[in-house]
Parts: C-alpha cells; structure tokens; sequence
C-alpha cells in the first residue's frame, strides 16, 4: 500500500530539512516558521495515523494514544538534536510541533468517533 512508502520517505525528508545546517534568508520574517512547524507535523501526523490504519482492520480510541505517545517525543528529539548541526533549539518550534500533531491527531480521532456512531445507528 501507498503509506507503507509513503510515511518513511515523508519522515527521513523531514528529518533531513531539519537538521541541515541553518541558511540565513534575507529579509526572512522573525517566527514566520511556525506555520512550516505545524503543517510538516500536522502532516507527520496525518501519515502516521493513515500508517496505522493500514495496519489494522479498525482504528480505536488507543490509536490515537500511540500515535500521540510516538510523535510527541520525536517532536522534542528532533528540536533537541538541531543545535548539534549547527541550528539552535527553539521552544516555540516545538510548541508549533506539538499543536500541529495534536490539531490533526484531534480531528482524526473525532472524525473517526463520527463515522463509528454513524455506523452503529439504527437504519
């Protein structure tokens, strides 16, 4: 299936675009990369949840734990380890990380809730 290939390639050319060492932009606005945080997590987290369905015939409430217990951490990791390659660790990077895989993980998980009490309704 498409997101066994997917999700890895995403992940190691995330991992990459992180810890490349930092070019400075000119005219690059202070805190404008908040935005690139959340939508490459958010899509991390997208994948990784596609991931796990592929995985299973269901996907339950502990889905969304483990994908959660599993890109938070990495989150942090990968904001901890770029200042060994010459970028420096922002708390606000990490933050823009974290709300951009909690907001999908989120709206996965309630949109799955949604189709699971529709399926159960009487017809």
């Amino acid at each position: 299936m498409w997101i066994r290939i997917a999700l890895p390639a995403y992940w190691i050319a995330l991992l990459a675009a992180t810890h490349y060492p930092r070019v400075p932009i000119p005219g690059e606005l202070p805190n404008s990369d908040k935005a690139i945080h959340f939508v490459a997590f958010g899509s991390l987290a997208f994948l990784f949840w596609r991931f796990l369905a592929a995985r299973t015939r269901h996907l339950t409430a502990a889905s969304v734990w483990i994908a959660a217990a599993v890109l938070i951490p990495y989150a942090a990791l990968d904001e901890y380890t770029q200042q060994f390659v010459g970028r420096y660790t922002d708390l606000a990077d990490w933050a823009a990380n974290l709300a951009g895989i909690v907001c999908v993980l989120t709206a996965l998980e309630a949109r799955r809730r949604w189709q699971r009490r529709r399926s159960l309704r009487p017809t």
